[in-house]
């Protein structure tokens, strides 16, 4: 009988204590959560790389059309067929789909303050640069042009070297490339 009690003795100090079993699982969680937020950075850091190139992407569609038509499109071009999103700013974007210069038009992945690529075609009047939209006057060559798209993270080197062109309603140097309220720059902008 001694021999039993003395077993049960011994296996009942083989156990975790509740103390012990909290402070493990406080542990546990302390290091979820900071493993948690650094992979959420580095999700906004990714898309931030994809927008990037992008608009590399874009931007090479873009010179092709020059290539071709001697002029970038303008701020609101007619797609033939209509474009998929008439009233959006990228429809120059997605007239470059259309005529097979881009294979898809690209959209932003979620996460910045734009659901789409900011286009402005620009030209020269008389010194100035100007919308290159329905109002300019027929035959107007577009000789340039302003695109972007909202980062997520504003320590982007690339926020540095970029344009922070502003033209007509193309703000560069803002949070969202389309409004002229000030905030922190996470406009990505380039321009011709």
């Amino acid at each position: 009988m001694k021999k039993l009690l003395a077993n049960k003795r011994e296996g009942a100090q083989k156990g975790f204590s509740l103390v012990e079993m909290l402070i493990v699982i406080a542990i546990i969680g302390l290091l979820s959560s900071t493993i948690l937020a650094s992979l959420s950075v580095a999700r906004q850091k990714a898309r931030d790389i994809k927008r990037i190139a992008e608009v590399g992407q874009i931007t090479r569609a873009l010179n092709l059309y020059f290539d071709s038509h001697q002029t970038y499109p303008s701020t609101t071009p007619t797609c033939s067929p209509a474009c998929s999103r008439p009233s959006d700013d990228d429809v120059a974007i997605q007239l470059l789909s259309q005529l097979g210069l881009l294979p898809t038009t690209p959209i932003p992945m979620l996460g910045g303050a734009n659901t789409y690529y900011v286009y402005r075609g620009v030209y020269n009047n008389s010194g100035v640069l100007t919308d290159c939209d329905a109002g300019a006057p027929a035959g107007t060559v577009c000789s340039g042009y302003s695109l972007g798209i909202s980062l997520e993270r504003d320590n982007n080197p690339v926020l540095e070297n970029d344009a922070d062109r502003s033209v007509g309603t193309f703000y560069g140097a803002n949070p969202d490339c389309l409004s002229s309220t000030a905030g922190t720059e996470l406009c990505y902008d380039l321009k011709m």
